[in-house]
């Protein structure tokens, strides 16, 4: 194929050359003689340079390509030895695989046949034992028939005699009720009366409908009222007076002016008890809550202890509240 190429190549070289020499003797009618072979000679020097370059570059080709066809010559033989060497190892897998394969099943058959022996004879001792033992509860289930039984003939003869016990008892009762139920009743309707007298109602609930400006241990007066129960709270001067001894919740709620502050007491018998002190910007609300053991005549108030005043409106945002518990 090379060689083809090769005098492919040369017949063009020459056919060109010939071209070339034909069209230029058309000119040597002008030219001289030697200045003809001239330019021959160096147009050939020119294609025999051409020519050794080309078989330099053939001569690296087939070069280069030898050394492909033997690289490739290798790969195919090392393929072959891969591919071998592969199967051998593959023959080699299988065998091993069916040898453990036949292993197992024949360890497998070996043991299931031990196993289903053993099983067999385990059934066997279960199978002796739940009869063994269905029979011992059924002589048990029998003796518990017996006492149901027994013990339903015991319950029936002692209902017998608690009807019988039950019945005396009852008339036994009836006959003491009878002599103690009207004393029972008329010593009840006695304590009740007595406790009705021990025992007065006392309540009051009152409120403000506008500010109170207040000097140095002034009384809040609560002018409204919603709730007055037994004669204890003055509206007038704000002061609630125990009309009865007894144990009495208390409850006052009182608001600053804005940004103003609000200091009061609490005051038991002129003797303050507890303090509220409002403080800081805006409308504040304090409350007092407490319960005392008051003595008859004992007196409550919520008194100040400056030059200050307390805020209400229509809405009543100030009150004065108390009841006797017991």
């Amino acid at each position: 194929m090379f060689v083809f190429r090769l005098f492919s190549l040369c017949l063009s070289v020459i056919t060109t050359l010939t071209s070339s020499i034909s069209s230029e003797s058309k000119t040597l009618l002008t030219c001289s003689k030697f200045h003809f072979e001239e330019k021959v000679l160096e147009k050939l020097v020119r294609l025999e340079h051409k020519m050794e370059l080309f078989e330099e570059k053939m001569k690296t080709m087939e070069s280069s390509m030898s050394k492909k066809l033997k690289r490739m010559d290798e790969i195919e033989k090392e393929t072959e030895t891969l591919t071998e060497t592969m199967l051998d190892k593959q023959l080699q897998i299988e065998t091993r695989i069916n040898d453990s394969y036949q292993e197992i099943i024949n360890n497998f058959k070996t043991q299931s046949n031990n196993e289903t022996t053993l099983y067999g004879e385990k059934m066997d001792s279960l199978f002796d034992s739940l009869s063994l033992k269905s029979q011992t509860l059924s002589e048990a289930e029998k003796e518990r028939e017996r006492k149901i039984v027994s013990m339903q003939r015991d319950s029936h003869e002692e209902h017998k005699r608690f009807n019988t016990s039950s019945d005396a008892i009852v008339k036994n009762f009836k006959v003491q009720s009878n002599k103690t139920l009207q004393e029972l009743i008329l010593q009840q309707q006695k304590d009740f009366n007595k406790m009705l007298a021990k025992r007065e109602t006392v309540a009051f609930s009152a409120h403000r409908s506008n500010s109170q400006t207040l000097s140095s241990r002034e009384k809040v007066i609560f002018d409204g009222v919603w709730t007055y129960v037994g004669n204890g709270y003055e509206p007038s001067t704000g002061v609630f007076t125990a009309p009865h001894p007894g144990l009495y919740h208390l409850t006052a709620v009182l608001m600053s002016s804005d940004k103003k502050d609000l200091s009061l007491y609490l005051t038991l018998n002129e003797l303050r008890m507890t303090r509220s002190y409002l403080h800081g910007d805006g409308y504040k609300t304090g409350t007092f809550d407490v319960v005392f053991n008051l003595h008859k005549g004992d007196t409550v108030y919520i008194q100040s202890d400056r030059s200050q005043t307390i805020f209400s409106t229509s809405d009543k945002y100030v009150t004065f509240t108390g009841y006797r518990i017991t």
